[in-house]
């Protein structure tokens, strides 16, 4: 398996661990405030595993876990799970995490004894607007998230897509989560759409908090 890119330490991908991050490219969703925009196409990938696995053999000591982000990674089908399987037999004790975008929830179930941390995002109650994923797949994606050990769902308060309407059936969705980090909608070159104001964020927080149970962790 080849990765597009390397982040070889990262304090902030993997929560309360330091971290080494490989991109893989491509994605099948197209979200209009992507801030991957070239990852979303298959670009070169020129990276090998072996590249990343010699490195954390011989140099990582100070590395706790891998985490396996895009694009999206679980668009490689048959590639991703041998792959963790050569980790972990290489560098055993490395932790593995796993961030998706919830689109293949069949991947997702042969990952649960394979992967220590899955961060999943949330993006819409009409996923319609950017793929052609139904709701009714992110859901099944979401219960299994739920039951890995240690997980997060993601949410990005894109004002077309995560709609005020929406913000207790969206809670209700997370219903059972142990984590939900939500982050403001940040601004690319390409979209001039405004952001909520603060206080919108505030809002959904307390609403997740209320449905959910979960614990909230608030991205700036």
């Amino acid at each position: 398996m080849n990765f597009a890119g390397w982040e070889r330490v990262s304090l902030v991908d993997y929560p309360g661990k330091v971290a080494l991050t490989v991109f893989t490219s491509s994605c099948n969703f197209d979200c209009a405030y992507c801030q991957n925009e070239t990852l979303k196409r298959r670009v070169s990938e020129e990276l090998s595993e072996e590249t990343v696995i010699d490195y954390l053999d011989k140099r990582g000591a100070l590395i706790d876990a891998i985490v396996i982000t895009g694009g999206e990674p679980t668009l490689r089908t048959g590639e991703l799970i041998p792959f963790i399987g050569r980790l972990r037999e290489r560098v055993p004790g490395k932790l593995v995490k796993l961030d998706t975008n919830g689109w293949n929830p069949a991947l997702l179930a042969r990952l649960m004894e394979r992967v220590d941390f899955v961060a999943m995002d949330l993006k819409s109650l009409d996923y319609s607007l950017f793929s052609g994923v139904s709701i009714e797949t992110i859901r099944q994606s979401l219960d299994l998230v739920k039951a890995f050990r240690e997980h997060e769902v993601r949410i990005t308060l894109y004002p077309p897509y995560i709609k005020r309407e929406d913000f207790a059936e969206l809670a209700e969705l997370c219903r059972g989560a142990s984590r939900i980090a939500l982050q403001q909608y940040r601004r690319i070159e390409v979209n001039d759409q405004e952001p909520y104001p603060s206080g919108v964020l505030e809002e959904f927080s307390g609403v997740l908090s209320r449905i959910s149970g979960a614990k909230i962790v608030l991205r700036e």
